[in-house]
Formats: C-alpha cells, structure tokens, sequence
C-alpha cells in the first residue's frame, strides 16, 4: 500500500529553444506550454504511482522571470502554459509514506531534469527517485556498550552490506569518524589495495562485513562478560601502527590509520558521532572528504534536538534517538541495505548487536 504525503516538491527542467540564450533573447515569445506528469517506479518494491498533490517549480535563467510553482492533480500532471522558450531547471522532493512490508515508513523522494521543448505543446514525465541505490552500506553501528556501569565500550563494531546485486571491493576504500562537518575528519582509517582498481577484497551480493575496533572475544573479558560479543570472528579489525599498546590479532586483516600524528585506536561517540565509508580516491583529509567519494554516510544521535552535522546531501537525518549508553543496544537498518539517505528513517534501535546478520 502506498500513501502519498506530500512535504516539499521542486521540480526545475531546461528547455532549449536555438541554442543556450547568454543574454535575453531580441524577441519574447509566450506560447510555449509544458504539461509535466511525475511519478515514482521503483520495481524493488513493485511500486509504480503518480505523485498528486505535488508542488512542481520551473526555474528560468534566460529571462528575468520568478520562479513558477504549481501542484500536480490526482493524475500527478501539472500545465504550465503561454511560457518564454527557453531553458527551464526542474528539480523535486516529496516525501511518501510506503509499506515495505513492516508498517509504513516515510521515505523522500527526489528529482532533477533537463528537458528541451521541441514543439509549443511539450509532454514529459518527471521520475523521482526513491531510496538509493543498492551497493555497500553501513548496515550497524554497535557503540553504546554492553550493560555496565564501569565505562565498558571497547567491544564496537561497524557492520557493511552489499545490497547490490554485483561484487564490490573494499581495495582501498576509508573509513571515517567525522567531526562537526564534512571538512572535518577526526579518524581516517584504510583498507589496504588500490582505490577502485584493486580486486583482491571481495564482497559477495548479499554479504556482510564486520569490522572491529579490536577483533577481540569481549564476551570472555571481565568486563564485557556474556554480555558482549564475540569479535574475534570479525572480517576485519581497525589498528594504527602509532598505537604501540593497541590490539592486533593476527588472524583478522587491518584497517591502517593513515592519519599523521593519530595515535588512537578507532573509537567513536557511544550515542552521537558521523561515520562515512569512501571510495579511497581523497585521502587529503586536511581539507575533508570530498562528497563525490562517499559511498555511505550515517549520522546518530540518542538526542531528538540533535543539530546536523553532515550535508543533507550524504543523510538528511540522524540515526538512534532515544538510545541509552552502556544499554547493550545497538543501530540497524530496518531492512539490509536499505537506504533513503535519511538515517531517521533507516535505522531502528535493536535490543542486541547481530555481528554479521541481520535482526
């Protein structure tokens, strides 16, 4: 079942008519009419529906002309008519409430164009574009702690899925604990092999990939006891070589530091902090991380005033409101792999870590 809210629709499109205008054309001309049709087919969820009730904006950089917004009708067509040729930008957002067979979830939807009239009378439909696209995910974030109250949070753990259906690899690739934005990287840690080229670090369709802060049996320690988790069955551990008293199992490949001057192992805020996973290409992390890079970013915090720290661009919310330290709890997506860019709506507190399933 699918329920249409609408938040906010912008659709911008750009149309030509002999050439782009760099200055106001010597004639004006009133007679074009765009009839625009949007909708949003996802075939992952056999979805396929008209977004009515949509506010679509025409934006115009060759005349002097405000913006124009009107809303879609229940057959999710909008007409503009007796506009300028010219070209148009059109870019939307909505937000729809989708049943993914766990209750209904809002899930934003996003659209651009260009588009170039070729005729007085134009029809095109405007596709909006749903959750992202399937490849590798932050799937869990583990860092509250097991139930104590002796400070015990060294047991953390990072979980990554591939939701696409072909083999990606982690050559390479970074991991990152941010800081207040993303020109501020506070833990840049590497997998080892060539960014995009190298193909020695598979990750099947469909698998999981734990990393560990230490790939240590926490559940045989004194101080997380049975209530952490084993991490000596981790894919990979985090160690940084300026870390002399770190833990190292031979048995597990690393992660390196590859921050000058970073001495620390890699651990994160129990409730609140920003992960990203890049492709490896930008490691000049003096000025941050370059957006076109990032692969997956996730934001959390336990507090419901939480003011944003990455772009809107990478996620538009925030994961684990509401979650307690040192609770054994732990953040999941509700499905694996599934992303809308929005971490308030993909991830739920689950009661347990899962390393390496699903809840």
């Amino acid at each position: 079942m699918v329920k249409n809210r609408l938040i906010v629709l912008i659709a911008t499109g750009i149309f030509l008519f002999s050439g782009c205008f760099k200055e106001v054309p010597e004639y004006e001309d009133g007679h074009l009419n765009i009839n625009i049709t949007t909708r949003y087919v996802d075939s992952r969820f056999d979805i396929d529906i008209a977004l009515d009730s949509a506010a679509v904006t025409l934006k115009n950089n060759d005349y002097k002309m405000p913006m124009l917004t009107d809303f879609t009708d229940s057959n999710g067509t909008v007409l503009f008519q007796d506009l300028p040729w010219s070209e148009y930008m059109i870019t939307s957002e909505k937000e729809v409430m989708l049943d993914l067979g766990d209750g209904e979830l809002p899930v934003p939807l996003f659209a651009d164009t260009v588009f170039r009239p070729d005729k007085e009378e134009s029809i095109f439909t405007l596709f909006a574009r749903g959750p992202a696209e399937p490849g590798l995910k932050i799937n869990e974030i583990y860092t509250a702690g097991p139930p104590n109250n002796f400070f015990f949070f060294f047991d953390q753990y990072f979980e990554l899925y591939n939701s696409s259906s072909d083999t990606v690899y982690l050559d390479g690739m970074i991991f990152c604990r941010m800081g207040s934005s993303i020109e501020s990287v506070t833990y840049i840690f590497q997998f080892p092999g060539e960014p995009l080229t190298g193909r020695e670090y598979p990750v099947e369709p469909g698998g999981f990939v734990v990393l560990a802060k230490d790939a240590y049996n926490y559940r045989d320690e004194i101080f997380g006891g049975l209530k952490s988790v084993d991490l000596s069955v981790a894919d990979w551990e985090f160690v940084n070589a300026a870390d002399p008293g770190g833990m190292d199992n031979p048995d597990v490949p690393n992660i390196w530091n590859i921050k000058v001057g970073h001495t620390l192992d890699f651990m994160v805020g129990l409730t609140a902090d920003a992960l990203i996973l890049a492709d490896g290409t930008d490691v000049n992390y003096f000025d941050g991380i370059d957006i076109e890079t990032v692969i997956d970013c996730v934001e959390y915090s336990s507090s419901p005033t939480h003011l944003k720290e990455m772009p809107p661009e990478l996620d538009r919310g925030f994961a684990g409101i509401g979650q307690q330290k040192y609770s054994g709890t732990s953040l999941e997506r509700r499905k694996a792999g599934f992303d809308t860019n929005n971490s308030t709506v993909d991830f739920v507190i689950i009661p347990a870590p899962t390393v390496g399933y699903q809840h």
